[in-house]
């Protein structure tokens, strides 16, 4: 059976060792992973399931050798199919026999290890959190830890072909904004203007079943509301490609903007790109909130609070560690993707673009242009 991954075998073997060699770093003997994009991230199984949250999907992954999976009956034979995959563990059905986790656990030897759960602040389970304490009764001698260091470290640096991926939505992102806009004038809903974009999303490469996100004017609750001439759209969205995302936000005026939208969108503009130019090899990210304050307070406009953000990471979920902010402790490193977005702010006024950004070893580069552009509605 050929797999579904749009990854080369290699990837996920490349992975594995890295999360191992973590492991050694932290002091576990496995990682135990069903929080869905980790489980997707180190499986490499597309699966439906990964959306039910009545049958849960766990990657167990060793200090040494291949993963051992967990999966739902229907996904047996697609696991088995991977060749970066050890054994495969099928259940028939709900309810998930949890005891099966421990008696997994033990068989592979790692009944009385220290092993690494999704526990941290940027960590969420994929399995209820009662399981843990089960888990504790039935294997005693085994340690529940933390393993979101190792997590986050896996996450936040991409490989070539994860950006690759990443490439890809946001063109698709970029070009669906283009494909859209000739469509809109004044007196449409945002519920229009949302169909629109998904919709184009979709033509441009997005995935149907889940072609990306979209926020109109900081929310997402897409009703009868009317854009009239005069009005800010502010969209602030991205497509998903292979399971990666991108993340723009672009401004556009119905009707003639006002020399305070123009002042406004030059300020945005002019602010991401003094950012932009502070995004170096081996500077805090934490500098970045201080070069868009110093800006920002230069040309009358309110400083973003700390710790609010003004960025963030970006990959399998539209917003991942690290963040920009003034309390952030990472530098950047190549392989690094960030969405830049910082905030003007006036007492009249609040808007924001936003661009994706790659940190590669040569420099950073941008993934996304054409947020100077102001676009105008008619």
């Amino acid at each position: 059976m050929a797999t579904e991954s749009p990854f080369v075998d290699q990837e996920y073997f490349d992975r594995h060792a890295r999360a191992q060699a973590l492991m050694e770093r932290d002091g576990l003997d496995a990682l135990v992973v069903s929080e869905k994009n980790n489980y997707w991230y180190f499986s490499g199984l597309i699966s439906y399931q990964l959306d039910h949250i009545q049958r849960p999907q766990i990657c167990i992954l060793p200090k040494s050798g291949k993963p051992l999976l967990l999966v739902y009956g229907n996904d047996k034979a697609k696991a088995k199919a991977l060749p970066w995959v050890g054994e495969v563990r099928a259940y028939t059905d709900v309810p998930f026999p949890q005891e099966m986790i421990a008696a997994s656990i033990k068989e592979i030897g790692l009944g009385e290890s220290k092993l690494g759960f999704e526990l941290g602040d940027d960590q969420r389970l994929g399995i209820p959190v009662n399981y843990l304490s089960g888990l504790t009764e039935a294997l005693p001698k085994a340690q529940i830890k933390d393993g979101s260091a190792a997590l986050n470290e896996m996450r936040v640096i991409k490989s070539p072909r994860e950006i690759e991926f990443m490439r890809k939505a946001c063109e698709i992102s970029v070009k669906a904004y283009d494909r859209c806009l000739p469509k809109l004038k004044p007196g449409m809903t945002r519920r229009q203007v949302a169909d629109c974009l998904y919709i184009a999303m979709i033509e441009e490469g997005a995935h149907p079943r889940h072609p990306g996100f979209l926020m109109l004017n900081s929310s997402t609750r897409y009703d009868d509301r009317v854009y009239n001439k005069g009005d800010r759209m502010i969209a602030d969205f991205g497509a998903c490609y292979e399971g990666y995302y991108g993340d723009i936000t672009r401004m556009a005026i119905f009707g003639t903007p006002t020399e305070e939208h123009k002042r406004d969108h030059e300020t945005a503009c002019d602010v991401i790109d003094l950012c932009f130019a502070s995004m170096k090899v081996g500077t805090p990210l934490a500098e970045v909130s201080r070069v868009a304050n110093r800006e920002l307070l230069k040309r009358g406009y309110e400083a973003v609070d700390s710790p609010k953000r003004i960025g963030h990471g970006l990959g399998m979920s539209r917003a991942e560690p690290p963040s920009l902010n003034e309390v952030e402790t990472e530098i950047y490193r190549p392989g690094m993707v960030l969405a830049l977005e910082p905030k003007v702010r006036s007492a009249k006024s609040a808007v924001h673009l936003e661009e994706d950004v790659l940190i590669t070893d040569k420099g950073q580069e941008f993934l996304t242009t054409g947020c100077r552009r102001l676009d105008v509605i008619n």
